[in-house]
This record gives C-alpha cells, structure tokens and sequence, in this order.
C-alpha cells in the first residue's frame, strides 16, 4: 500500500424528540412530502424560532454517553449558503459555542478516536434526485428536525476503524435515548472527510468530502472507491481538488456535487433570534445521573466481573432490551454463565424465528430467571426447560405452573428409581452381564431404558 487514508467524520444524529426544534411541527419518519411543514421550519418571512428545550437536553445526553464535557454555555449561529433543500437560505447551528466539546470512542485494537465537538443544527430538507430524468425534487418534512453533529479529529487510517467507530456510536446513542440511528432511514447519517498522503509521510493531502452514508456497506465502499479515486490521481501527477462529493451505491462510485466550502465561505454570525443556553452544573448532574449503563462499559462488567466469552457479552449488549433483561434476572437468579446462555441460545432463537419480540415479552425477567434456576437444580429437565419457554411465550404463565400442568416436575421419587433400575435389569441380564463384563458401552442403554419408565420423573444424574 502506497498511500495512507487519514480520515475524519462528521455525523448528523436525529434527536428522538416529539416536535420539530424551533417549531411544533411533528418530528416523524416518512409520510407523504411536504405534509409536515409549518411557516417557521419553511422559512416565510417574519416568522421567529422557538427553541425546543427537550432537543438541548438530549444534546446534553448525548455528550455524557460519548464521554464529553457538556458545557454550561453554548449559543446559537447562522449558518448561510442556497441550496435547493434548505428554504431559509440559512441553517441554524452552533459554531462558535458548540454544546459538548472533547469526548472519545475505543476501537477494535483500543486506539481511541477523538471528538472534536457536538453541536446542535436544525436538519435541512431532503432532495430525491432522479437520475435517470435527470431531475431533483425537494422534501421539506425533514426541514427542522433536530440534529446533533459529532465531528470527529482525522484518527481514522483504516476503513475498519471507522466502521467499529460508527457501529459503536450507534449504539451508544440508542442506550442513551438520544436517537434510534436508523441509518437507513437516514436518521444517522455519515458524513466522510478522506484525503491520503504517502506512507510514512506525516503531511496531509487535500480531503474530498463523501456527504450522506447511510450503511456501514456504503461507508466501506466509499472510502475505498475514494482512495483508490484520489491514489490514481496523484499517481497520474494530478492533483487532488477539495470538493464534496455524492456517493452512488448502485454504480459503486463517487460524483462531485459541489467545491467543498470553508468556513469562512458560510459568514457565520451570530443567531439574533435564540438567547444562549445556559446549564447550572445542578442540571447536568441530573442529566448525568439519568444516564444508563453504557454498552462498553457492561461488555467490560460481563467478561470481567461475570465470566463470559466476548462474543456472548457482545451478543447480550448489542440490544439494549436484551441487557437490561439479562441484568433483571441475574437479580433472582444470580448465575451469569447459565443465564446467558440461556438467553442467547433459547430466548433469541425464539425472537429470531419471529415467535415474539424483547418489546413484548409475555413475561418479566424474574420468572425466567426462575425457569433458568429450575433447569439448573434438576427441578426440571433441560429439555423440558425448552418447551416450558415456548409455553410461557404463548401463554405467559409461571414455569412452575407450567411445569406442575405438563407433568415436568421433576420429583426423584427413591423408591420409585429403584424399582425401575431392578426391573430393567432384570429384563436385560445380558447386558447387564457385559458390563459386568467391561463392556461399558451398554450402560447407556440400560441408562435410556430407566429414563423411559420413569417418563422424566427423576434426573439421569440419580439414575446413573
């Protein structure tokens, strides 16, 4: 490899508000075009901006889950440039006094990636371009929505570590509450900042900028069409020119849309509109405080503190819902190993194959933490366990309800097994001879003979 990527992001998360944020206008995915708009989030002269203060919170929030420092003041600019999907013919952000500065992110490898800052900015409408008509039609339901921008330093020099980066976020954002990061939905976006210089050089070259990924697929591909884009050039004594580009996930490739702007070429003044914000340190303590656990630092609880594999921790932390069910139990049912797995093996299988989802559990996790206790004390078979889940979806009744009306109650009735055992070796004195004899192959079957008399009234561990 000749060429070195640097790399840097600059990613628009939509805040999981209920209005618009400087109008009441609904904040929702999808519906017809141009349906939710209002003359404020349209930009008709005369109206004035209303600040949605439950947007600033999650802003706040979204700070503390990516480790930044949230600052107690920040205020608002303009941001002025035409574009077809923009109305106002300026954007509302923050540059000067962004909300949350500093913050990092652990990649695979544990190389920390740093974030320059987050601020807030309304989002711009959408432009469906056509390009078989050769033609770009505006959308404004999305003019407004509440965005925070996370603009990362240029750490990145590989494609996996932005893809880690990404994916990690993600999911720091949705434990959070912040944002659903739908990106095929576009309410995560990825804005991509790549430029390469030779190896072992330390200047970097000029960036071209990839607007709107909308899949860590599309984030992959793109970077790699891009350098191999920018390394041709250079190669070619070319030289490589400052531009934004749009990526086409059906061709595979990268088209200039537009010279890539500074910030000077946007005359950002100050927004005369919105007072600044202010957060007393009492109120960011109590932000904080409402905070959950993080994803990365409960995989490091369970492979530290509980014991399980990296795969299975990441498994369980990858959804919210299921962490907070394996937690919940681990409450009743103190034995992380065989709660997890249970979880993985039997819970997520059952969800997988569409039986029932972890947003509509029948039942909380106390009575499957019961059902986990009951296998693992041979009060129940293992693979009654199994069945007994199912019911328990279908039904939403107890396990040991379940297991008193099916008959799965495991008693180990002494007497009972021993009468059993007598009489299967009676039945079978020739191989209850050969083992006699050392051939201890035939003890399974002597073994499964008593289990099917006794029809799971006693555990193969009191037969043996």
């Amino acid at each position: 490899m000749r060429y070195q990527p640097v790399i840097g992001l600059e990613i628009h998360a939509e805040l999981l508000t209920n209005s618009k944020v400087f109008c009441t206008c609904q904040n929702e995915f999808g519906g017809s075009e141009n349906t939710r708009v209002c003359p404020r989030c349209s930009g008709l002269p005369g109206t004035l901006p209303l600040l949605n203060q439950g947007a600033v919170r999650l802003a706040a929030k979204a700070g503390f889950a990516l480790d930044c420092t949230v600052n107690n003041y920040s205020a608002f600019d303009r941001k002025n440039y035409f574009y077809p999907d923009l109305p106002k013919a300026y954007q509302i952000t923050q540059f000067d006094h962004p909300i949350c500065t500093g913050g990092y992110i652990t990649v695979t490898g544990g190389k920390d990636i740093r974030i320059n800052h987050i601020h807030i900015e309304e989002d711009a409408g959408k432009l469906v371009h056509d390009d078989y008509e050769g033609i770009s039609m505006a959308d404004y339901n999305r003019c407004g929505v509440p965005l925070i921008e996370i603009v990362t330093e240029p750490d990145f020099r590989s494609i996996e570590e932005v893809q880690d980066f990404v994916e990690k976020l993600a999911l720091r954002l949705k434990y959070a509450g912040v944002c659903d990061a739908k990106m095929e939905q576009g309410s995560m976006r990825v804005d991509v900042n790549i430029s390469i210089m030779p190896v072992g050089s330390t200047e970097f070259g000029t960036r071209a900028e990839l607007k709107n990924l909308n899949s860590l697929k599309a984030i992959g591909r793109a970077i790699e069409y891009e350098i191999n884009r920018q390394a041709e050039i250079l190669d070619n004594g070319g030289t490589v020119i400052q531009e934004t580009r749009r990526y086409n996930d059906n061709h595979g490739d990268t088209k200039a849309l537009r010279s890539k702007e500074d910030a000077h070429d946007y005359r950002y003044f100050p927004e005369p509109d919105i007072l600044q914000v202010n957060f007393t340190d009492e109120m960011l303590d109590e932000i904080k405080a409402k905070l959950p656990e993080m994803p990365h630092k409960r995989l490091a609880r369970y492979t530290v503190e509980y014991g399980l594999s990296e795969v299975d921790a990441k498994i369980l932390v990858n959804q919210k819902r299921v962490s907070d069910f394996f937690d919940e139990s681990l409450k009743v049912y103190n034995n992380p190993k065989s709660v997890a797995n249970f979880i993985i093996v039997e819970l997520l299988r059952r969800v997988n194959l569409g039986e029932v989802s972890m947003d509509s559990l029948p039942f909380e996790a106390d009575a499957f933490a019961k059902l986990v206790e009951m296998a693992d004390t041979d009060k129940v078979s293992k693979n009654d366990a199994k069945k007994i889940l199912r019911e328990m979806i279908s039904s939403g009744k107890s396990p040991e309800e379940i297991a008193k009306e099916k008959g799965m109650l495991i008693v180990n009735d002494m007497a009972k097994v021993a009468e059993v055992i007598d009489s299967v070796l009676k039945a079978n004195e020739t191989a209850a001879q050969q083992y006699r004899n050392g051939e201890t192959k035939v003890f399974g079957f002597l073994m499964g003979q008593c289990s099917k008399q006794l029809k799971g009234a006693c555990t193969p561990k009191i037969i043996k």
